[in-house]
């Protein structure tokens, strides 16, 4: 469910009339994170490691407000809780989107996932049939220890959706880290917002349960 959000009542009204002008209105950042306790507890619960920390990236995303914040014809609509969309490495060598759909506990987002996954996988093409607002996308790169990042956007017509990005996971002196990006509209968050983000999901990354 959304709800529209009153611009003249909105804390954050001024910021939002300045850069919703803008011919690019996105920013990002890109850090490194700590990915040590996730690794291990995924390899406890016998469950697959991507899918482990997408959904307490998922999970600390839902919980802050701007996350869910999008445009619908340049008005501000929130919803009560988003999904990821990652990009997935198909059967044949290219890529699909999946929609992987954000659920109260970690064993009902799994029952989901892991079907939608094979059923992307086992595509001969790119289906973005499934795309919708209330969703943040997801870039892997695997392959890739990056320090930055950008994205094709579709402008002017972007609905404001966040982009998380995941790179390589390295061992790096006892520790397993890994290259994150956020991208966001600027007309709807603040580095703040991303921040907030970051320390949430590090802080469930070293948690020892989900």
């Amino acid at each position: 469910m959304k709800h529209n959000i009153p611009i003249d009542r909105w804390d954050r009204a001024s910021a939002f009339r300045h850069f919703i002008r803008y011919s690019d209105p996105y920013f990002g950042v890109c850090t490194e994170l700590d990915f040590t306790a996730a690794y291990a507890r995924a390899k406890d619960l016998k469950v697959s490691f991507f899918l482990y920390y997408f959904y307490l990236s998922l999970a600390a995303a839902n919980g802050i407000p701007e996350f869910r914040i999008r445009l619908e014809k340049d008005t501000p609509v929130i919803y009560d809780r988003v999904h990821g969309s990652p990009t997935l490495l198909r059967n044949d060598g290219g890529l699909g989107f999946a929609m992987l759909e954000y659920r109260d506990s970690f064993g009902d987002f799994l029952k989901d996932a892991g079907p939608e996954m094979a059923r992307v996988k086992a595509q001969t093409g790119l289906d973005a049939s499934k795309d919708c607002p209330d969703t943040i996308y997801y870039s892997i790169l695997p392959w890739i220890r990056f320090t930055s990042v950008s994205h094709p956007l579709d402008l002017p017509r972007s609905e404001g959706v966040p982009i998380l990005s995941f790179g390589k996971l390295c061992e790096e002196h006892g520790r397993r880290v890994m290259p994150v990006g956020v991208h966001a509209h600027h007309a709807l968050m603040d580095g703040m917002h991303i921040g907030r983000f970051l320390e949430d999901f590090q802080a469930r990354l070293n948690a020892s349960s989900v």
